[in-house]
């Protein structure tokens, strides 16, 4: 899994929540937790080159970090 620095983290956003999450039944089978303390969450746009790139993953407090994506921005 890759890494996400504490800047990236400390200025993430939040995108959903709980049930707002479109995969948070999969998320619950696959990692546990409750529904309602998972959040979808983005870093800031970052200029990669030629590329602007948002990351892109879901937490769960005490269980961790899952499924980091990288999404480029047009």
């Amino acid at each position: 899994m890759a890494k996400l620095s504490r800047r990236l983290l400390s200025q993430s956003r939040v995108i959903a929540k709980g049930n707002r999450i479109r995969d948070v039944r999969r998320l619950v089978r696959q990692y546990g937790g409750k529904i309602s303390k998972w959040t979808k969450k983005s870093s800031s746009p970052i200029q990669l080159g030629q590329n602007v790139v948002e990351y892109h993953w879901y937490e769960h407090p005490g269980l961790g970090v899952f499924e980091i994506k990288r999404k480029t921005i047009e």
